[in-house]
């Protein structure tokens, strides 16, 4: 993939956020956004690489310009948005990943009951070297980055009022991706994605809802023989125990059936699960629980994932906050011996000069463990950032 002239880009950006300041442009009956982070950090693994593996320390810098076209109407909205990142090491360029994306979106509010979105969107970047494809020992290879594309579309489609006992939300859509270098490597990653589902939420009190929700995914591949089909079922509810406390629970039914038979199929619990405490205005716990399947990047057939995640928000002044988090998560790889164990910590903080400006200063700790130890690692980073957005 040939890169645009990031440094005409960046420039035209950050010109144009001058000149728009915190109100926007106004561009006919639309209002133009432009928005800029900027980040300077240290990584001690650039590569992610094993303990049997060289690591490579290296300072970074990450640009992220974007423009967002906003317009809202009586009964409908439009949002356009393009976002651009560049991360560079200065040990060594060749490790540098980009993302473009471009997204647009169509709300319209059909009556009082009725509300139908429509999104389109596009990627077109590269995975960070040790993620993705390029785990483990694939950097001995010293290839490029891997390149990919992505598009997709989804429409969703919501039904009832405020008030009413019950709703049901209705989704469908794709999503197409194609990995554009190594191709003896990656040809084998191409797929389609289609997916429709239901969500059905029916009120037991005025802080109670009762929710069924029933999802189908059909994952296609271009060359490999890793064709499925994914249904879920979950039952659960959410719910506001006080005004300080609030979840959402999901538990329920998973299945993963192959075309091919040499693969072995999944049927097992699923679970989407978060809780939000807040024992104080300026102080919030978040907690996530999951158990899903993922596709593979080249181990086993597919993923069995379970994570949990727990963040601490403070507000110390109204412009002054810090978080912490703590997560943990197991990948089993179906038909393969490879089984990981990924544990992480971090905290940042950070300042809100305005409502347009912020700064933030943060630490992440990694260290995943496998039963395969090429695929094992530990990352410390250290990040510096700047963000310019309304």
């Amino acid at each position: 993939m040939k890169r645009i002239n990031k440094i005409s880009l960046i420039l035209l950006l950050v010109g144009t956020f001058v000149q728009a300041q915190q109100d926007g442009v106004q561009v006919g009956g639309m209002t133009l956004f432009p928005t800029l982070g900027i980040s300077y950090g240290h990584t001690n693994n650039v590569f992610l690489a094993s303990d049997e593996q060289e690591r490579l320390s290296s300072n970074f810098t990450s640009i992220s310009p974007g423009i967002r076209l906003e317009a809202e109407g009586e009964k409908t909205d439009f949002l356009a948005q393009y976002d651009y990142n560049l991360t560079s090491y200065n040990a060594d360029s060749r490790y540098d990943f980009e993302m473009h994306h471009l997204l647009g979106s169509l709300g319209h509010r059909i009556s009082g009951r009725s509300n139908l979105g429509l999104t389109a969107e596009y990627f077109n970047g590269s995975d960070r070297i040790g993620t993705a494809n390029q785990q483990g020992n694939f950097l001995n290879l010293g290839l490029d980055p891997d390149e990919w594309h992505s598009f997709g579309m989804s429409g969703k489609w919501h039904y009832g009022g405020v008030g009413a006992k019950g709703s049901i939300d209705l989704e469908a859509g794709f999503i197409n991706r194609e990995y554009d270098n190594n191709r003896q490597l990656t040809a084998f990653r191409d797929r389609e994605t289609r997916y429709f589902g239901a969500t059905y939420s029916h009120a037991v009190s005025p802080k109670t809802n009762l929710l069924a929700q029933f999802k189908r995914t059909d994952i296609d591949y271009d060359t490999a023989s890793l064709d499925s089909t994914e249904t879920r079922l979950l039952f659960g509810a959410e719910w506001e125990v006080t005004g300080k406390t609030s979840a959402r629970a999901l538990v329920g039914y998973l299945e993963k059936d192959f075309d091919n038979s040499i693969h072995e199929d999944y049927s097992g619990v699923a679970v989407e699960a978060g809780l939000t405490w807040s024992p104080r205005s300026y102080s919030i716990f978040d907690l996530t629980l999951t158990r899903e399947t993922d596709e593979t990047n080249g181990n086993g057939s597919y993923v069995v994932r379970n994570s949990a995640d727990l963040g601490w928000t403070h507000f110390w002044q109204d412009r002054f906050s810090t978080t912490a988090n703590v997560g943990k998560a197991d990948e089993r790889y179906i038909d393969s011996v490879r089984d990981d164990d990924m544990d992480y910590y971090g905290v940042s903080a950070k300042y809100q000069f305005s409502d347009w400006l912020m700064s933030g200063l943060g630490y992440r700790h990694s260290n995943r463990t496998s039963s395969i130890d090429e695929f094992g690692y530990k990352d410390n980073s250290l990040l510096f950032t700047l963000e310019l957005s309304k």
